[in-house]
């Protein structure tokens, strides 16, 4: 795994306490994303649950972190431009590789929404976040301006309305392990990360018709890989009989990754508390981490 030894969630000092064993605190993070609790929640259930504590390894009278310790730690995983929350994903992915569990037969690529505390901005300010400004009121008063998300965006699909961001994932079709992710705002059409997610280990890539595209057809015969994009009626050019067949056989083997997603769902992963990119990124990141765990186990049970 990463050595995450320089995230220590104080300095070291002569005076006060000592810090927080980094991978103790890594562990509180697995805690909170795999019961979607808060860092004040977090706090009281480890003092409350003796399950927790000995997940932990604590005993009775022994310090455990606040909600403002908590909170420092996922801050100092992403300080000084670390990634921490990639690089700590992308060790556990190399153990789960390691351990033979990725088979790499298969990727299927798809997206779901991570929703953020939704912002309610006038249509001026939202025009002038559109294109890219922040509106000089939100920084007139630094208490209103802290909680204002000039990065989250709005999307709407499937007659539901969303706010925040995406969370696209490759997941291995045989052990439904999520390989690569990336997170973009929500208005960030599926296809336009397609590129980011693919490399040269994919076998075959299977995805829904709104990856299909020439380019990413070419894209997948250059890395020699199978392509299993399902394609689009448009109009006037109606699917043939051989498409809608061969749809229905991508669709049975593609709708793994709805089980993915649908579990992240039960664990409260698709929201996060935060604001801003980079923290969406990092919920994102740490989220697929623990859903790796936790879909690990039943693997290997």
């Amino acid at each position: 795994m990463e050595d995450i030894s320089g995230y220590a969630t104080r300095d070291w000092s002569k005076e006060g306490k000592l810090p927080f064993d980094p991978v103790f605190m890594l562990k509180v993070l697995v805690l909170q994303k795999y019961f979607n609790l808060s860092d004040d929640a977090t706090e009281e259930q480890i003092f409350d649950r003796f399950s927790f504590q000995n997940f932990l390894g604590l005993r009775l009278g022994d310090e455990i972190p606040d909600a403002k310790t908590i909170w420092d730690f996922k801050q100092r995983i992403e300080s000084e431009g670390r990634n921490g929350s990639v690089r700590l994903f992308e060790a556990f992915t190399h153990t789960l590789e390691r351990k033979g569990l990725i088979a790499r037969e298969g990727s299927i690529v798809d997206t779901s929404f991570t929703n953020a505390p939704r912002q309610r901005d006038t249509r001026e300010q939202n025009q002038q976040i559109k294109e890219g400004k922040r509106p000089e009121e939100f920084d007139a008063n630094p208490s209103v301006g802290r909680q204002k998300d000039c990065e989250g965006r709005w999307a709407k699909k499937n007659n539901e309305t969303h706010y925040g961001y995406k969370n696209h994932a490759k997941v291995d079709l045989k052990s439904k392990l999520i390989i690569k992710s990336v997170t973009t705002s929500a208005n960030v059409h599926d296809s336009q990360v397609f590129l980011e997610l693919i490399d040269e280990q994919d076998r075959a890539v299977l995805a829904d018709s709104a990856y299909y595209s020439e380019a990413h057809e070419d894209l997948l015969v250059s890395i020699n890989a199978q392509e299993f994009l399902m394609r689009k009626a448009t109009r006037n050019h109606p699917l043939n009989e051989r498409e809608i067949k061969t749809n229905k056989t991508i669709s049975r083997m593609r709708v793994r990754v709805e089980h993915v997603f649908g579990r992240m769902s039960q664990m409260g992963n698709h929201v996060c508390r935060s604001i801003g990119l980079k923290r969406a990124s990092s919920h994102n990141h740490i989220a697929n981490m623990v859903y790796n765990m936790d879909r690990h186990a039943c693997l290997v049970r």
